[in-house]
């Protein structure tokens, strides 16, 4: 077989079930061959999908960010592709490499089978990531995002959480190391981008390419809640950039640290450690199908 469709059923608190009669439909009407599985954990998606590398040439990520989180750091350095059928709550990777909500048409970009081939972020040399890594309150606000119960998806589930953490939120300290430069600086947050969005749409990085051989950081430095709060909305056109408070750059490899607070580290919308972390783009890593 062609095709290993990988379904996570949790994706989007569950919802994603319902997808699968639909997937399969237009799978048999366009004559693509498959197998489909349906996971049991995000260890599942990793461990099936490395597990049949030998046997499939097509690993079809059908959930959210998370689920193609989880596929491509097993097909990262391999000649497998990468396809992604967006059920999820955010969905930024897919709107970030063109791939539409549309199951149908997504079925179509995998029977033309157009590839590109893509860097992506690896975290402490051991967690690749497709689009976009944080720390601080950007990682509070990921970890309220995930554990929140109300039936909120995309970005209204991303401003819920933004607005909630901002009330106890405190800047800390932040030591960034990256070509042969240490920076201090009181802040919020830290953010480095293999794409340029998340979070159901806000353009952290507008500048990101996932084929430049490089990773792009956003500092977002000490400020008011009142100033947060008149620059947060900007983000989802990319214009947060021109404010003083926010930085950018662009490196191949940068070691963020919080000597005052042990931040988690998400990527992709998925806890992936404890701060300190060191971050580095390997470039040209994956397959992913892509529109025509």
């Amino acid at each position: 077989m062609q095709n290993l469709i990988i379904l996570n059923p949790s994706s989007a608190m569950g919802s994603t079930l319902k997808a699968r009669e639909k997937i399969e439909s237009e799978f048999k009407r366009l004559g693509i061959g498959y197998d489909l599985y349906t996971t049991k954990s995000t260890q599942d998606i990793f461990d099936i999908t490395k597990k049949n590398l030998h046997a499939y040439r097509n690993f079809v990520a059908v959930g959210g960010d998370g689920t193609a989180h989880y596929v491509a750091n097993a097909l990262a350095g391999t000649d497998r592709n990468l396809g992604i059928i967006p059920t999820g709550s955010g969905n930024d990777v897919c709107a970030n490499m063109k791939i539409p909500r549309d199951i149908g048409a997504c079925c179509q970009i995998l029977k033309q089978g157009k590839t590109k081939r893509i860097d992506m972020g690896l975290i402490n040399d051991t967690d690749y990531y497709l689009g976009v890594a944080g720390s601080g309150f950007d990682s509070e606000v990921n970890d309220l995002a995930n554990k929140t119960r109300f039936p909120l998806k995309g970005a209204s589930k991303y401003k819920y959480a933004v607005y909630s953490t901002l009330v106890t939120f405190r800047s800390r300290e932040f030591l960034v190391t990256f070509e042969n430069r240490q920076k201090k600086f009181f802040g919020m947050m830290v953010a480095v981008t293999n794409l340029p969005s998340y979070g159901g749409g806000m353009i952290i990085t507008p500048g990101s390419d996932p084929m430049d051989g490089q990773l792009d950081a956003c500092f977002i430095k000490r400020m008011t809640k009142a100033h947060f709060i008149r620059l947060f909305p900007t983000v989802y056109k990319g214009t947060h950039i021109s404010d003083p408070s926010v930085e950018l750059l662009k490196t191949k490899k940068i070691k963020i640290e919080c000597p005052t607070y042990p931040f988690s580290v998400f990527a992709d919308g998925e806890y992936i450690c404890k701060l300190p972390a060191e971050f580095k783009v390997k470039p040209g890593i994956l397959n992913v199908l892509v529109p025509g």
